[in-house]
């Protein structure tokens, strides 16, 4: 295989040579009888054999003059590649291809876009030659007269079907099941081992221990972080208490950040966490890392956060879709650029609203919406495979950065394939939120019996004031007063510690939010180092 080039970033990657022609690779976990996928001849036969999978994986298969390639349902373990001289590269490290492509100036545009969303839509990355599969996608390099050929495959999309009728009842205990099994393979695949989960206030980390408690797992480690009496950590330290579990808080400061983000091994975890193509995870990079250097958790714990029972549900879908006003494909794009597009003002950038919408238009890969649920589906798709398989759960590198394992049961196909056909009337986020609350309250301990607020709901009243007050926060005084009161007194995360302070206000005063300041230290940081 002279014309294709391969390369394992990753030690977990495991590798079988069937025959002296056929090597197979895997790195993650799939439950297919538990046997590796079979030698695939054509694109759509392994596409084919994808679709029976369940976990999170990355796979390639290397035949003479051939190599087919794949990640899951969720982009959970990326690949990348990119072609230089009549050769592709194939890696799981975007660093490794940029340097065998010889590219070395970023995009222009996907440049602006990781500004104002925290990634780069599409196969795109910040790197012209360097490319991404997308979620739910396959690849397949052959070599032709000594030239190779790329071709590329979606043999899964987050899609959704209306039922004509349905039984809420019947959808309730449906749902119950798909979520105690998604939880038990999580079980199975621990096998004894910790379970760290990063408990938050809100619904998706607590349906997770809710379930562990039920199941009766025992090795459950929680933790949370941030700055001393946080409201999160106050919730959190509730549910952990409430469901008899051990629970470790991680103090965030200044100082802390300060000394952490200077260091190299920092921008090391950025560079390869970012993959070229979002933003690393930081949020609970320093937690992490003081765990790990006092020895807080196992050396072989699985960490599994909520990753995103609440998106999964239904949460992100706009106000629109329940409204019953007529709406079609433009109103989407222009929903998903008002939602996305917004880390930074647009108004600083060449590209413009306008090309924008044309480029989410592309990236949705529909061609008319004609009813609400066409709408929200259209909106659900753009969204899981962007922002939640390229921002939301590749923030599992920061626990791969530091050694662990990791496993994500609300994305488990089950639980999806539950969603997937339930109608939109119940995909508004409050009959997930009332399932939760329900089991978790008859899980806990009979002393602890209240019931627990949510971090996430002091997000919604947020929204309820913008729509009855009008505009954004920033633009109305009296809502810019009430924020400040209630819900931001100070940063939790002690984000300002992190950079430097003049820089920081200035950015925060122009309308950066903090995943904007983060992007845009980080394309400064990649400039420089």
């Amino acid at each position: 295989m002279a014309q294709i080039k391969t390369y394992f970033r990753s030690h977990h990657w495991r590798h079988e040579n069937f025959s002296t022609e056929w090597r197979y690779s895997q790195c993650g976990t799939f439950w297919q009888n538990s046997a590796p996928l079979q030698q695939s001849n054509s694109l759509e036969s392994f596409a084919e054999a994808l679709t029976s999978l369940n976990g999170f994986y990355a796979v390639m298969q290397q035949q003479p003059g051939k190599l087919l390639a794949a990640v899951d349902h969720i982009r959970s373990i990326p690949l990348f590649y990119g072609q230089r001289q009549g050769r592709v590269f194939v890696s799981d490290e975007a660093e490794w291809v940029r340097q065998q492509v010889g590219d070395e100036l970023m995009d222009d545009q996907a440049r602006q876009e990781f500004q104002l969303t925290g990634y780069v839509t599409g196969l795109d990355t910040l790197f012209p030659n360097v490319k991404q599969l997308q979620a739910g996608e396959c690849l397949m390099v052959t070599e032709q007269t000594g030239t190779p050929k790329v071709e590329t495959q979606r043999y899964y999309r987050f899609l959704h079907t209306e039922p004509s009728e349905y039984d809420e009842t019947s959808l309730r205990e449906s749902l119950d099941q798909a979520a105690v099994a998604s939880v038990q393979r999580l079980i199975n695949y621990a096998n004894g081992r910790q379970i760290v989960v990063p408990l938050s206030g809100g619904y998706d980390s607590r349906l997770i221990v809710t379930l562990l408690k039920r199941l009766d797992y025992r090795n459950i480690f929680t933790f949370t972080y941030g700055v001393a009496g946080n409201k999160e950590s106050q919730y959190s330290k509730q549910v952990a208490e409430a469901l008899g579990l051990r629970w470790h808080f991680v103090e965030y400061s200044n100082e802390l950040w300060r000394n952490a983000w200077q260091s190299d091994e920092r921008w090391q975890y950025q560079k390869w966490g970012s993959g070229w193509s979002s933003i690393a995870h930081v949020q609970d990079w320093l937690a992490v890392k003081l765990m790990k250097e006092q020895g807080s958790i196992d050396n072989d714990a699985i960490f599994v956060p909520g990753h995103s029972g609440d998106f999964v549900a239904g949460s992100h879908i706009p106000d629109a879709a329940f409204s019953g006003e007529a709406l079609n494909l433009e109103d989407v794009c222009h929903a998903l650029f008002k939602g996305h597009y917004k880390l930074a003002p647009t108004t600083t950038f060449d590209t413009k609203e306008r090309e924008w919408i044309e480029r989410i238009k592309e990236t949705t890969g529909s061609t008319k919406v004609e009813h609400a649920w066409q709408y929200a589906d259209t909106y659900e798709k753009w969204d899981w495979q962007e922002r939640q398989a390229k921002f939301i759960c590749n923030s599992v590198r920061v626990y791969e950065f530091f050694g662990y394992d990791w496993w994500l049961p609300l994305w488990d196909k089950e639980l999806l394939y539950f969603f997937e056909n339930l109608p939109l009337t119940l995909r508004n986020h409050e009959w997930y939120k009332g399932y939760v609350q329900d089991k978790y309250l008859s899980n806990c301990r009979e002393e602890c019996l209240v019931n627990i607020g949510n971090a996430a709901d002091a997000v919604t009243l947020r929204r309820m004031l913008v729509r009855i007050l009008g505009g954004s926060i920033k633009s109305n005084k009296i809502l810019m007063r009430i924020y400040k009161k209630f819900f931001s007194p100070k940063d939790f995360m002690a984000r300002e510690g992190r950079y430097p302070e003049k820089k920081y206000i200035t950015l925060i005063n122009k309308g950066y939010s903090a995943n904007g300041i983060n992007a845009y230290f980080f394309l400064t940081d990649s400039l420089s180092k």
